[in-house]
């Protein structure tokens, strides 16, 4: 028995408005974290590659040979749109160390890939394009992170170093954290050598044709798991930065052509 032709017709416009609706749907030009979004005392977010001139696009960084003007433009309207004031930004080196240091005050910090805070209007900066950033927030002490976690930070464990310093500079414990793992390049497109490969347990390298391929955000995860962090706490951005040519910086994909982006953190005075 075949539905009647009224019903048949309403199905077919339910789903070419849902279809509309995706198709016209506005992609976001800063990305945002649903379980950090929870909490209003804090502001964050993740810059795209849209907007900007080319072919750097919306880039943050003043290191990639992008006209500074341009750079300095992106910048005002990236944290602009989250009214944060570039005068309490807090900068780490980023040298693909384990190192992360405590920020009371915004500045440049040397010799660190990693910075946290319990101080109100310091913003926490992390640079990326294909490296992870990993926002934390303490819920219960009001306190949080951000970390650049490339292949080296993640094989040196710095997430957990993280956790560990926050513990002991403000008390924080892995079950008041919430975490949010921002975009990155994932395990299909992030080949490496074999001397690279080596250095990481074999669950997280896979060999493929003669070709080896890391999976640096499952170790993060598991990283964050092993240090107490719940995956319930725990958020994913789910897009590699490599496959997202027109949406996200990648340096793998791009090598001299690419921009970088910004994940900032912060808590509001």
């Amino acid at each position: 028995m075949t539905a009647p032709k009224f019903i048949l017709n309403l199905i077919h416009k339910y789903f070419i408005s849902i279809l509309l609706t995706l198709l016209i749907m506005p992609v976001k030009k800063i990305i945002s974290s649903t379980i950090l979004s929870r909490f209003p005392e804090l502001v964050h977010g993740i810059s795209t590659k849209l907007g900007g001139k080319t072919f750097f696009y919306n880039n943050m960084s003043f290191k990639v040979g992008d006209d500074e003007a341009n750079v300095k433009q992106n910048r005002e309207r990236f944290f602009g749109s989250l009214g944060i004031d570039q005068n309490s930004l807090a900068i780490p080196e980023q040298i693909h160390s384990d190192n992360v240091i405590l920020a009371d005050k915004p500045g440049y910090y040397k010799n660190a890939d990693g910075l946290i805070t319990r101080t109100p209007n310091v913003y926490l900066i992390i640079s990326t394009a294909d490296c992870y950033s990993v926002l934390i927030y303490d819920t219960s002490n009001k306190a949080v992170g951000n970390i650049h976690s490339g292949w080296r930070g993640t094989q040196k464990n710095i997430v957990a170093k993280a956790i560990d310093l926050m513990g002991n500079k403000f008390g924080s414990k892995p079950e008041n954290l919430a975490v949010y793992i921002g975009p990155g390049i994932s395990r299909d497109n992030f080949e490496t050598g074999y001397e690279t490969a080596e250095m990481f347990e074999e669950k997280y390298s896979v060999k493929r044709n003669g070709k080896f391929f890391i999976d640096l955000k499952q170790n993060i995860i598991d990283r964050l798991n092993i240090s107490g962090v719940k995956n319930s706490q725990i958020e994913v951005y789910p897009d590699c930065t490599f496959d997202k040519k027109d949406y996200l910086h990648s340096y793998r994909r791009d090598r001299d052509k690419s921009g970088r982006m910004f994940s900032v953190i912060g808590m509001r005075g």
